[in-house]
Order: structure tokens, then C-alpha cells, then sequence
């Protein structure tokens, strides 16, 4: 038998395999349930570490879990106290709207508890795999493929750094998004909706995606589309869906901007701020809505905003399209709904916006594998399944490597930046300690690495370091100085954050009406107490 026989029948083989069930199950769904199951365990156990050793923060864990406890226990309306100088209302609402936070109310109300917001998000990340999973197998006619995906997926180091860092309703996102494509090639459009508003109530900025999933099923569906005008079939599902899609998203996104002027005004002083502006100065844009604009009116400031800090930008595609050996661009209009993300994030001057690290990459890795699943079926020329063995090989040896150098799971990561390595000492149970110490309704100023841990009270407060050197700095410490003057308390970490306390230390002292009343580890853990409070 030639070797062109025997490799064939191992995969067919294989793929026999995986298609027996057992107690009514295929092979393949129960390896699926095992790594989501598996991911979901390493990446909860991971995060809950991470927030023991004081390495969650207030921007964004202590936001959800104030704006949830608040919302559950205290009459308010998702309110948090990290941007009141900003948004006087305090509600979640006025920044983003997130109506998917009232899905997580009920199970913040079981377990009232910040770890309950890293096990629900190291899931529902996870569970992203499984519509991966059915589209590859589905359009490869493969649950090799399928599984493949699934597992590339899951060792995907972007999503795995949204997974890392705190917790965010992006963290939804790949899930809803895959379904809606699979369902917009399914020609299943009742579920295509539920899909796709269940995305636009993840965050407002969704709308400017969906828009352009609208724009992608229609050139999907051009032909169609072309026929059903030529027959003056204008109802058709395949006319209406795509212009239905585009009209919801901007009508979404026109009614996020009205609730909040209406009912959550933003502080007319911090508006740019707010806006954003600051990350766009190259271009001029006070606003992302003014970047299409700008980039045609200003073409020059445009090349110069894509080319400021252009290496990391380069960086940053390669970590994200490398994983999948670059299938994605063998089918490049599966990445027609990324380009409001990558027209925003590299007319950016902020590093956050394309690096690895935080949330934003939640907004494209669905399209990402989305593309490289059906680039995959063009690499197959006859449309065997023999013809995917070889992209497969690539995509999994493409994957194990830039999971070993990329990971948060890779001792290499930590290795080169040890401020990513997570630990538990005899300075973490002290600072746990101190905090149980603390009367629960007593009101309280921290630093952003120990909010999330005194978020459950409405009288929380935290410095807000990230807008220290911004142009609303004096705003900033004038909010601060009011807030020192209304807490019963002050809780500083110096190691972690010495920018917090040099800039409380001399209000602090001005006032005289705190006392120092413990100081550990080399006095660089100070808890301050107002003097008359019992």
C-alpha cells in the first residue's frame, strides 16, 4: 500500500473514530467537553490566584463587582465610585452600555463574591469552542478539523490574556459573534438575532462590528441578493437580513448615546477625556466617530498615526494571525466585520489598543478563526478530507509555538517579565488581613490593586491613577482630596503603587486627621484612621 493510501486511511480512520459514540455521544464532543472543561479549570484557578496575590484592580474587576453588589444590595443602579469625577452618576451605564450585566446579576447574587465573575468568564471563554468547533467541522466535513480549531482556540494566547486580565463583558464576545456567523450560513435568522443582540448588549462599540457583519453576509450573499432584485424579491431574507443588521446597529448605537446623555451625563470638563481624544491626537480626532472622516481629509496624518509605533503594530498582527499560520487571509472578506476594530485601534497612539494584555482582542478573534476555517477549505483542492491534513499539521505546529513564547500559561512569559508571574507570600496574607480588619461599613479610600477586594460597600473609593498624568490631573487630586475628607479610612500599598501614594501622602498630611494605625513591611503597607472614628 503507498503511503498516499495509508496516510488516507489514518485519517479517515480517525475521523471514523471520533464519529462512534459512546453512551449516545460522538468521540469528538466528548474531547471538546474535556478541554473546555480542562480550560475552564486552569484559567478559573489561574485568575482566582491572580486576584489573591492583589493582581486584579479596580479598572475593571472592582467596576463589575461594585457596580454588581451595588445593583443587588444597595438600590442603586450599577454604580461604582472609580469614575464619579467623570461620570457624576456613578452608574456602569454612563460609560458603556452593558444591559448582558443584568444576565449576570442572578448568579452574582448566589455566590456575591469577585471569584464568581473569574469562573463565569474562564468559562463562557471556553465555551467559545464549541461553536468553533461546529462551523469547522460542519463547512470542513471534518470533526478532526473541528476539534483542531477548537484546540488552537483555547491555546490562542490573545484570548487567553483577555481571560488573564480582571474581568470584562468583551469576555461574551467570541462566543456570540461565532454563533451569529454560523447561523448566518446556516440561513438560520431567528437565531442570527438572538445572537447578534445578545453581542450589541456586551458594549456599545459592538454596533460599529455588527454594522460590518451586516456589509459581510451581504457580499456572502451577493449573488442572491443580485437575483432576488433582478425577480424583485426585496423581502427576501437574504436582501432584508444584511440591511436589517445595519439598521439595528446604528439604531443600537444612536440609543446607547441617548440613555446616556439623558439619564447618565458625563462631566462636560472630562469630555475629550472621556471621548478619548488623547489617543488620537495625531490624526486630530477628538472622537473615534471622527476617524473615517479624518482619514480621508487628513491622509498624511493618517499614515503617520498607522506608523507610530508601527513595529508593535506589526507585533501584533503576527500574534494574532501567526497561531493560525495565516489562514485567515486565504478568505479575507470573513475579515470585513474586524475593520472598524483595526481602523480605531491603529489610528491609536495607545500601546493597549495592539498589544496582548487586556480585553480588546475579544472584538476580533471570532472573525479571526471565522477566516481561517473557510481559508482551510480553500486550501482544499479537491474538497477531500485527506486535502485539510496537511493545514491542520501547520495550524497545530503554528499554535504550540506561539503559545510557548506568548502564553500567560508559558514559563517564558514569566520568565521575561516577572511582573506577570503570580505569587502568594507572608505580604499578601498581611494585606488580606488588614482588610478583614476593616469594619464592613466603613468607608474607605485604596489604590487600585486592592479595591476589588473592598469593592462591596458603596463607600469604597480608589485613587484613580490612570488619569494622574492626564490633562484632567488637577481634577483628579481635587476629587481625591474630597474623598479623603468623607472616608473613615485610607489603605496604601507602597511597592505596588508608589505614583497613589506620593500623590495622597502630602493630603494626607496637610489634613491631620488621620492617624497612622498599622505599618508592615517595611513601611510599605500604611492603613490610615480618621481619629474620631470608633
Amino acid at each position: 500500500m503507498s503511503d498516499a493510501k495509508i496516510s488516507k486511511f489514518t485519517i479517515e480512520d480517525l475521523e471514523t473514530w471520533l464519529g462512534t459514540k459512546f453512551r449516545k455521544v460522538d468521540r469528538s464532543s466528548i474531547i471538546l467537553s474535556f478541554l473546555v472543561a480542562i480550560y475552564t479549570l486552569i484559567f478559573s484557578s489561574l485568575t482566582i490566584m491572580k486576584h489573591h496575590a492583589f493582581k486584579t484592580y479596580a479598572w475593571d474587576l472592582g467596576i463589575f463587582t461594585q457596580s454588581l453588589w451595588t445593583t443587588l444590595y444597595a438600590n442603586k443602579f450599577f454604580y461604582h465610585t472609580c469614575e464619579l469625577f467623570i461620570n457624576p452618576s456613578g452608574s456602569f451605564f454612563g460609560v458603556h452600555f452593558s444591559p448582558i450585566l443584568f444576565f449576570i446579576l442572578p448568579f452574582y447574587r448566589i455566590f456575591t463574591i469577585p471569584e464568581t465573575l473569574l469562573v463565569l468568564q474562564s468559562f463562557v471563554i471556553a465555551l467559545a469552542a464549541l461553536p468553533i468547533y461546529k462551523l469547522a467541522t460542519d463547512y470542513l466535513q471534518s470533526r478532526l478539523a473541528g476539534l483542531t480549531f477548537a484546540l488552537a482556540y483555547l491555546t490562542y494566547p490573545a484570548i487567553q490574556w483577555v481571560n488573564y486580565y480582571d474581568f470584562h463583558v468583551q469576555a461574551f464576545l467570541p462566543l456570540f459573534f461565532t454563533f451569529v456567523i454560523y447561523y448566518a450560513f446556516k440561513k438560520s435568522w431567528g437565531r442570527y438575532f438572538i445572537f447578534l443582540v445578545l453581542s450589541l448588549m456586551c458594549i456599545e462599540h459592538v454596533a460599529f462590528i455588527s454594522s460590518f457583519i451586516g456589509l459581510y453576509i451581504a457580499w456572502k450573499f451577493r449573488k442572491s441578493i443580485l437575483l432576488n432584485f433582478k425577480q424583485r424579491k426585496i423581502l427576501a431574507s437574504e436582501v432584508s437580513v444584511p440591511l436589517f443588521t445595519i439598521l439595528l446597529s446604528i439604531t443600537w448605537y444612536l440609543f446607547t448615546l441617548w440613555q446616556r446623555d439623558t439619564f447618565f451625563p458625563i462631566n462636560p470638563a472630562t469630555m475629550e477625556e472621556f471621548l478619548g481624544a488623547p489617543n488620537f491626537t495625531i490624526l486630530g480626532a477628538r472622537s473615534p466617530l471622527e476617524i473615517p472622516l479624518l482619514i480621508i481629509l487628513r491622509p498624511l496624518n493618517a499614515i503617520q498615526a498607522l506608523l507610530y509605533n508601527g513595529h508593535m503594530k506589526l507585533l501584533f498582527l503576527f500574534l494574532i494571525f501567526s497561531p493560525l499560520a495565516f489562514y485567515s487571509f486565504k478568505d479575507p472578506s470573513a475579515l470585513i466585520p474586524t475593520v472598524p476594530w483595526f481602523v480605531f485601534s491603529f489610528m491609536s497612539q495607545t500601546l493597549d489598543h495592539y498589544a496582548l494584555g487586556n480585553q480588546y482582542p475579544a472584538f476580533i478573534t471570532a472573525f479571526i478563526f471565522i477566516a481561517a476555517i473557510f481559508g482551510v477549505k480553500n486550501a482544499q483542492l479537491k474538497g477531500r478530507i485527506s486535502d485539510i491534513k496537511k493545514p491542520l499539521k501547520i495550524i497545530i505546529a503554528c499554535t504550540l509555538i506561539i503559545f510557548t513564547i506568548a502564553s500567560p500559561l508559558s514559563p517564558l512569559v514569566c520568565t521575561l517579565f516577572p511582573e506577570k508571574a503570580v505569587s502568594l507570600g507572608e505580604r499578601e496574607k498581611m494585606l488580606a488581613n488588614i482588610i478583614s480588619e476593616i469594619p464592613e461599613n466603613a468607608s474607605i479610600l485604596t489604590q487600585d490593586n486592592i479595591f476589588p477586594h473592598l469593592s462591596h460597600r458603596v463607600n469604597a473609593y480608589v485613587i484613580p491613577k490612570r488619569f494622574l498624568s492626564t490633562s484632567i490631573r488637577d481634577l483628579v487630586i481635587n476629587f481625591v482630596n474630597q474623598t479623603i475628607d468623607q472616608v473613615d479610612y485610607v489603605l496604601l500599598d507602597i511597592k505596588a503603587d508608589s505614583l497613589s501614594y506620593s500623590s495622597v501622602a502630602p493630603l494626607l498630611e496637610s489634613k491631620q486627621d488621620f492617624i497612622l494605625v498599622f505599618s508592615g513591611d517595611n513601611n510599605t503597607i500604611l492603613l490610615y484612621q480618621r481619629r474620631n472614628t470608633s
